[in-house]
């Protein structure tokens, strides 16, 4: 996914193996957000995913998100959330799946739209 397309989600990873995502997640591109994280091995146990240049746009979103999320910790013994979205780690809370899963930085995002 190309990181000048502003629609688009960027997915990589840095040179200490996590998992970097940029961009604006949305319902054109959850899928392939979702499909991506399928597709990590969990070669250690821990599975670091940095979410601090991520944008959840949409219900959609970030219910592709969640499920992705516990789907991935289903394959790894533990996974750590860097820089998640406030709306991501509040529903994370209010789903009870922060006993599975670590945030780390979560941002305090402003609230748009007011």
């Amino acid at each position: 996914m190309s990181r000048s397309d502003e629609k688009s989600v960027w997915i990589g990873r840095a040179s200490d193996g996590s998992i970097v995502t940029e961009g604006e997640l949305n319902s054109e591109n959850a899928i392939e957000f979702e499909s991506f994280l399928r597709t990590v091995e969990a070669h250690s146990k821990t599975i670091t995913l940095d979410l601090l240049a991520l944008d959840i746009e949409d219900g959609v979103a970030l219910a592709t998100t969640v499920n992705a999320l516990r789907e991935l910790r289903a394959r790894a013994a533990r996974v750590i959330i860097r820089g998640a979205p406030q709306l991501l780690g509040h529903n994370l809370y209010r789903l009870g799946l922060l006993e599975s899963l670590e945030l780390v930085d979560m941002r305090e995002d402003e609230p748009s739209g007011f």
